[in-house]
């Protein structure tokens, strides 16, 4: 089955952000069902310029260093020296140039920055799981999980589903965009789940095949 349709209505919405100040990733939510990268890639293919394109100049990338060697808050230094940017767009070029993990935790209360955080990591429309998107952010486990859940559907949305080990369950690949997650695959059945186990514990006893699993693979 071929990709959907582009619709006259969301073509609306990406010419409404293209001529505009707003930023794509905040008006995903006007795009349910579609992709941060995808919409990204329709508006270039359709010689839509985006704000989020937008090369940065010589000074504007000075000014990005000196926030970041400064001991002023990210947000707060953004609104100040860069503020036709915006703190999502800083906090990405500052990672694209390699400086973001050099600024010190300060003006961090709450969680709220979790989310922007986790924005900036996704943004070149990669999928990653909530463990992934921890060591990327700094962030804990905990936090990243309830700050992604929080803006579920809207800012984020998990675009597929992984199995990250032979007998573990599926994990979800998180992304930007808006709208459903992807169909979760259905668990194993109790009997499959119990039969597997019983295998595992047969292998690690000396017993058994250890190939019999992918044998099943092969001959089904």
């Amino acid at each position: 089955m071929g990709a959907r349709r582009w619709s006259a209505a969301e073509e609306a919405v990406l010419r409404e952000v293209a001529e505009s100040d707003l930023t794509l990733l905040s008006q995903m939510h006007r795009l349910p069902g579609r992709t941060w990268a995808a919409a990204r890639n329709h508006a270039c293919r359709n010689g839509l310029a985006l704000r989020a394109a937008e090369v940065w100049s010589p000074e504007e990338i000075r000014l990005l260093k000196k926030i970041w060697r400064g001991n002023e808050s990210i947000k707060a230094a953004v609104a100040r020296l860069l503020p036709h940017r915006g703190y999502l767009a800083a906090r990405a070029e500052a990672q694209r140039l390699g400086i973001s993990g050099c600024k010190a935790r300060t003006g961090r209360t709450g969680y709220s920055w979790v989310a922007r955080a986790c924005a900036d990591v996704l943004q070149d429309g990669q999928r990653l799981t909530i463990d992934q998107l921890s060591e990327r952010t700094g962030a804990s486990c905990s936090a990243v999980d309830k700050a992604l859940r929080k803006e579920r559907g809207i800012t984020f949305r998990v675009g597929e589903w992984a199995r990250l080990a032979t007998y573990g369950d599926h994990a979800g690949l998180w992304e930007l965009g808006g709208g459903p997650d992807a169909p979760r695959p259905p668990r194993k059945a109790s009997s499959v789940a119990n039969r597997d186990a019983q295998e595992r514990r047969m292998i690690r006893a000396g017993q058994g095949n250890p190939f019999f699993s992918l044998i099943k693979q092969v001959a089904a």
